[in-house]
Parts: C-alpha cells; structure tokens; sequence
C-alpha cells in the first residue's frame, strides 16, 4: 500500500525534509503518533467560538484558548468496505483536565490529484485540500472547496462561509521535533483559530 500522500505529491515528495517523508509514509503497515505542545491556541471571535462549543460533541473543534497545551497525534490508514484508502487524523489537546479534539479522516481522490477531509465524527464538513513542498522541504497544506455534509448529502458552501485554512509543517533539526502552524481564517470573520507548536514521534508509532 502506497501513502496517499506520497501519491498526490508524485516526484516532489523525494524533496520534502526526511523526517517529513518519514512523517507521511502513512500506510496500513506504518502509522504515525506523536506527542507534543501546542505554544499557543488563539483565534474567533465570541460569536464563533460559541458555535465551536457545539463542535465538541462532534470531535470537530472547541472553544478553549491557552498556551502550552499538551498534544497528541495519531494518524493510521485503513480501507473501508468499498476498498477506497483512508487516513485518519486523530488529534487530542489538553486544556487543564478537559479534553479536547479535533479528528478527520482523508482521502485521495484520483481523478482530481487532490485530498479529500472529512472532518468530525459523524462527518460533518468536507473540504479539498492540496499539498505542496515548501522552503527546506516543509509541507504546506491549503484548503479549497467546502461543503456541508448532511442529510446524506454533500452540500456546496458559499465562500464567504469558508474556513480558509494553511498549515506548515517542518522540522526542527535543532530541536529535533515536528513543527506545526495552523491557521484558519473566514473572508467576514478573519482568524477563526490557530494553534502553533512542536511533537515528537513515539517510538511505537512505526511499525
């Protein structure tokens, strides 16, 4: 089984850092976990971090806001019943004895060389998402359509409701970890939320 990732970047991926390559070599024999800190969480107005109170019932986002917060993620790749491959992303923040998180699963779609996220549990928004190598072979990952996912089916957002999101992922050398930048913004209501900080691999992670 090939990473999807490796798939969607095609000869680029040879230029993403090596421990990125590592990182993303995501397959039904390799997983990936890893542990970390978030250095900062900020971001949404009151009004949307309201509404993101109700996304924690979906494992989707939360309203929190800190600095230094514990980290964990795993991600592994499965084939469902249709023998499509996934990708879940299952991410964990801890803000002083509440948990909170934010998974999704993604998928390759072929025909369009693109990622396709399913965010939430159940999925409740979908967007496409492209990848590309960055400077010192850094991943940068941004948001394109979107979609609402409901009542069976996938219903197109207008822009102006878009989470626009970019995220850079590197590594530190220095520091021997994983670096990650994610911001989400909206063209009405600006930074949603962001989150910066660090992980490391657990040991157990790779197969």
């Amino acid at each position: 089984m090939t990473s999807i990732y490796r798939s969607h970047l095609g000869d680029s991926y040879q230029s993403l850092h090596p421990k990125l390559q590592h990182r993303y070599d995501i397959t039904e024999q390799s997983s990936f976990h890893g542990t970390g800190r978030m250095e900062n969480i900020s971001g949404g107005i009151f009004l949307v971090r309201q509404l993101f109170k109700l996304g924690t019932r979906y494992r989707l986002f939360f309203s929190e806001r800190g600095s230094d917060v514990p980290f964990t993620i795993y991600n592994n790749a499965f084939e469902n019943e249709a023998g499509e491959k996934l990708v879940k992303w299952n991410r964990e923040f801890s803000f002083k004895g509440k948990k909170r998180y934010f998974d999704a699963v993604m998928q390759l779609n072929d025909k369009q060389n693109e990622i396709i996220d399913y965010f939430g549990i159940p999925h409740l928004l979908v967007s496409t998402l492209n990848f590309q190598v960055g400077n010192k072979g850094s991943m940068i990952i941004t948001s394109k359509k979107q979609w609402l996912n409901a009542f069976g089916r996938k219903i197109p957002l207008p822009k102006f409701l878009y989470g626009e999101a970019r995220i850079i992922e590197s590594f530190d050398e220095r520091r021997n970890c994983y670096c990650v930048n994610v911001n989400v913004s909206n063209p009405l209501l600006g930074t949603l939320f962001s989150y910066q900080g660090y992980f490391t691999e657990m040991e157990s992670g790779k197969k």
